[in-house]
């Protein structure tokens, strides 16, 4: 489309006009590029090199046509090329406190794998997909990490970018062509990052419906025939998820990631702290005055309280400890992220849950 108007455009004598037509041009051929591989990526990289030239030409010589096929922004396409996915290397471990968290998510998708016939003999319920929701910097992606790393298993991270497109029927091709890679692994995980973005409720925007759609005939399909695949999903945003996305043998279970508690944030402080100099640092008076701290906020306190540290070790070519007093300037300028309105409006999710 874009290149056709350039061409119009080029014609009439309007070559304002082309020129921003060749070049929206060559932006979609580029954004088409990142989702190829091989051959059809390099051709797609040339014609959007090609693009640009011509349209930075206008006006100086003739806009000669592109060779080979036109470059349209809709060229043929199965989906989204996904590249072949690696197993982390964070375990539980790594993750501070969560215990509870850590028990559910033991029973439901790790233990089936590591002991299935224990499972059958029980005859104990499997599959279906899980749920990780809270405030954000919780850890939720970190804990779907360190499940994949359990288990050993592929791990494909999936954002709203990663699938929806502008164009027509493409987002659930991207969404075929996700199931279909991930299927060839012996084991993987599909983790959807941002759900609410994902799943959001229907009945408001027909192409979110039309997306939502696509993923759940995938999970329906794969949880009744595939057992080399595990579905996990995460969001800050539970109530916006579609019912649907919810039922037994979608997310079947829905699991809370809470704030870290004081054994938590002691964890948190010691392991962001390990082998840094420090003089007279009360990690037990960081751990009263970060209550309703997200661990993102402590991992961010903690960098801020080593700034000026670094900067006067650098200045003067000497260690230069770390004191309470970086971290009392730190704390002025970290406040946690996390709100207590937004802390009842968990809550009221977990009360109607129940």
């Amino acid at each position: 489309m874009y290149y056709e108007n350039a061409q119009a455009a080029y014609s009439a004598g309007n070559f304002p006009n082309a020129k921003r037509n060749f070049l929206l041009a060559a932006e979609t051929m580029y954004k088409l590029a990142k989702m190829s591989t091989g051959n059809l990526q390099k051709s797609r990289m040339d014609r959007a090199k090609r693009l640009i030239e011509m349209a930075e030409n206008i006006g100086k010589k003739p806009i000669p046509k592109v060779k080979g096929p036109e470059p349209s922004e809709k060229e043929e396409d199965t989906g989204k090329q996904w590249e072949t996915a690696e197993i982390p290397n964070i375990s539980f471990d790594d993750i501070a406190g969560l215990e509870d968290v850590k028990k559910a998510i033991t029973l439901r998708m790790i233990y089936p794998l590591k002991y299935p016939d224990k499972y059958k003999t029980y005859n104990k319920k499997t599959g279906g997909g899980v749920l990780l929701y809270g405030p954000p910097g919780t850890g939720k992606t970190m804990i779907a990490k360190a499940i994949a790393y359990e288990v050993n298993a592929k791990f494909y991270t999936v954002k709203c970018s990663d699938v929806i497109s502008k164009w027509v029927g493409d987002s659930e091709k991207n969404i075929n062509s996700l199931f279909e890679t991930a299927k060839k692994d012996d084991l993987a995980i599909i983790f959807f990052d941002e759900l609410d973005g994902l799943f959001g409720t229907r009945g408001k925007d027909i192409h979110n419906d039309k997306r939502v759609g696509e993923f759940l005939q995938q999970i329906d399909g794969f949880s009744g025939r595939s057992t080399n695949l595990l579905i996990l999903g995460a969001t800050n945003r539970p109530w916006d998820v579609d019912k649907a996305a919810l039922r037994p043998g979608r997310f079947s279970q829905s699991i809370y990631v809470p704030l870290p508690d004081e054994k938590a944030r002691e964890f948190l402080f010691r392991k962001s702290l390990e082998g840094v100099p420090l003089k007279d640092v009360n990690i037990e008076d960081l751990i009263s005055l970060t209550e309703g701290y997200s661990g993102a906020d402590i991992d961010e306190l903690c960098d801020r309280a080593k700034e000026q540290p670094l900067i006067d070790s650098i200045k003067h070519d000497s260690i230069i400890n770390i004191t309470m007093q970086d971290f009392k300037y730190a704390l002025k300028a970290v406040r946690p992220s996390v709100d207590k309105e937004s802390l009842k409006e968990y809550e009221k999710y977990i009360n109607n849950l129940g």
